[in-house]
């Protein structure tokens, strides 16, 4: 799922390449969409990776693609199906995979008008075409639905739609709660062990929501308001933001630790650390840029160093208990592509000037840099074999490993 998992810490089991090849690639901008929200392949979301290897992976335009690289394709991927409901998208979306394979994934139709809807689908492979079965979809309320989807250890599938309704639904389907939180952009919902769901929003707040005990209904339990610790200064512009960025809220995933504390960057470059009763443990403010940090953190293997990617000043490395910068490694650009780090500890990330960048995560050296050409939004996936898979706004996957 988005970020590996339910509390999004990024990390993965596998290790990635040191001196990247590009593999394979699967070119979206010649494959048609019926009724495409835009007329460009730009694609923001992120890869959800199969237990097979198989990349799910969506378009803005409105096209979910099942990817895979059989033997005999030589230097292309392959498309094992696609899914497109009739004037839907899935805009930022990342699907998530349940351990029977089903790909869970929102999307909106009427995405241009005030009639803006959600809706969660659950898929499987076709026996044969290029079809995907849907075993159901449930109504994820009104507005333009962004966010991706997160399964918990139980199975229950949270998701949350434009306005800001978050879902808990159960693997068949059913609706088990519901419960009204803020608008999102392209947050998705972070679990805590003890069950409370963290919702970061663009209307200034980070929920804290406690699912229904003994028949219950669920309930916001605290609201964090990020405008009560601006820091120092003013957010300022100094090229143009992300389209629907502002500086407010947050349109970045929370992160949370084993300990329970909640750590989420805003739109007003500060990242934040966040007790489980809702109260600020620390602030670190990142250099200042309107819609400043988008990124969802990473941990490391041992839980002392937090990640992410700013819109200005690069990737920054934080101490987990104080907030300390450990290392910071600059870049022209911005990067809204949330960090993925592999078993060794490296850390992956793209950029907004096209170049993926490979880091040491102990002191920020740079392994590699890969220049794909053209922007990078997507978090990079690491896949079984070791090889990862990125993105570009021009509609190009790319495969990325060694020979």
């Amino acid at each position: 799922m988005y970020q590996m998992d339910a509390e999004h810490s990024g990390r993965s089991p596998y290790v990635g390449p040191r001196k990247p090849l590009l593999l394979r690639t699967f070119d979206t901008s010649i494959v048609p969409t019926p009724d495409p929200i835009f007329g460009s392949s730009d694609i923001q979301s992120s890869a959800a990776i199969g237990s097979d290897g198989t990349a799910y992976i969506g378009l803005h335009n409105g096209t979910l693609f099942a990817l895979r690289d059989p033997a005999g394709a030589g230097n292309q991927l392959a498309a094992r199906w696609s899914f497109h409901p009739p004037g839907g998208s899935s805009w930022h979306a990342t699907p998530a995979v349940g351990r029977d394979g089903t790909v869970y994934v929102g999307f909106s139709t009427n995405n241009a008008s005030t009639d803006a809807q959600g809706t969660l689908y659950a898929l499987r492979a076709p026996i044969s075409g290029i079809d995907p079965v849907v075993l159901w979809s449930a109504d994820l309320g009104p507005g333009r639905e962004t966010a991706s989807p997160t399964i918990g250890a139980d199975g229950t599938i949270y998701a949350i739609g434009g306005e800001g309704r978050l879902s808990a639904i159960t693997p068949d389907g059913d609706v088990e709660w519901t419960v009204q939180t803020g608008p999102t952009l392209k947050a998705s919902p972070a679990l805590g062990s003890d069950g409370t769901v963290y919702v970061s929003s663009m209307n200034g707040k980070l929920y804290a929501v406690a699912p229904p005990m003994h028949g219950g209904t669920a309930t916001v339990r605290w609201t964090f308001r990020f405008a009560e610790y601006p820091g120092k200064g003013q957010p300022v512009v100094s090229h143009s933001p992300p389209a629907g960025a502002d500086g407010i809220g947050s349109g970045a995933s929370p992160t949370v630790a084993p300990d329970g504390t909640v750590y989420v960057g805003a739109n007003n470059s500060n990242f934040y650390a966040i007790s489980p009763d809702g109260q600020l443990d620390w602030m670190f403010q990142a250099d200042r840029e309107i819609a400043g940090i988008w990124t969802t953190a990473a941990l490391s293997a041992d839980n002392s160093t937090l990640y992410f990617g700013a819109n200005k000043g690069g990737v920054y490395a934080l101490n987990r208990s104080d907030g300390a910068l450990r290392w910071q490694y600059p870049i022209v650009g911005s990067i809204y592509s949330s960090p993925a780090v592999d078993a060794t500890g490296t850390i992956y990330t793209g950029s907004t000037v096209g170049h993926v960048f490979a880091l040491d995560g102990a002191d920020g050296h740079l392994i590699f840099d890969y220049d794909a050409h053209s922007p990078i939004w997507t978090a990079p996936a690491i896949r079984p074999d070791g090889s990862i898979l990125i993105a570009d706004r021009d509609g190009r996957v790319m495969l990325l490993g060694e020979s």
